[in-house]
């Protein structure tokens, strides 16, 4: 099972999310226009939350020091083939499930070019209890990077480390947001982002840099 091939110490419990790309924006109105996001914004998007890379353009004002890891990335994104197999007659829910899934394997593989980053990627995304919507609960963010936290302790790929405290650290700051900045839950975010930043692919250092100093709000769609 994957839980024993990541860590014979954890059991399956929660989640890893996935929320929609309009998560990063400060718009709190369902009816307002958001745009497109780009630069740090973009790549942030699909490390966060699974999504496709976006093309060059949409990143060309990032430092030239990460252009040739975004083209790295793209390259294995291009290559990926997902090693999850599709639920017999999925109903909507299982079927975007199961696309969550994909997505974050497929994070998981482009950011890590190593011999067992496609095997890790599969069972780190099957092992994923995945929802579409918090709710605007605290909760499922607060779970999930408690969940994360727990794998970290027995961790047996340590590479995979950064990318796991990027998204606790996210999804942290999130349940902080949420709960009007709850100022425990805001430092420590905080921290482990800071723990993400100093280690790791030059991806997701990026992104943990920008969190900490844009701090924008998590407002989950549906």
């Amino acid at each position: 099972m994957v839980r024993e091939a990541l860590s014979a110490v954890h059991t399956q419990v929660v989640a890893v999310v996935s929320i929609l790309a309009a998560g990063l924006l400060a718009s709190t109105s369902p009816l307002a226009a958001r745009p497109a996001p780009a630069g740090e914004d973009a790549v942030a998007v699909a490390l966060l939350f699974g999504r496709p890379m976006p093309p060059p353009a949409t990143t060309a004002s990032l430092p030239v020091a990460l252009q040739s890891r975004l083209a790295d990335y793209r390259k294995r994104e291009a290559a990926f083939h997902s090693g999850l197999t599709p639920p017999p007659g999925a109903t909507p829910d299982e079927q975007r499930s199961f696309e969550q899934r994909v997505g974050i394997e497929r994070v998981v593989f482009s950011l890590f070019d190593r011999k067992d980053s496609a095997r890790i990627a599969s069972l780190y995304a099957l092992d994923t209890d995945v929802s579409g919507d918090w709710d605007n609960s605290a909760e499922m963010p607060r779970r999930e990077a408690n969940f994360i936290n727990g794998l970290l302790r027995e961790l047996p790929q340590p590479w995979l480390a950064p990318y796991l405290n990027l998204i606790a650290g996210h999804r942290r700051l999130c349940a902080a947001h949420m709960e009007g900045e709850d100022p425990q839950d805001a430092e420590g975010a905080a921290g482990q982002l800071k723990v993400a930043a100093r280690g790791g692919h030059p991806l997701i250092r990026a992104v943990a840099d920008h969190l900490i100093t844009t701090a924008r709000p998590c407002n989950p769609s549906p």
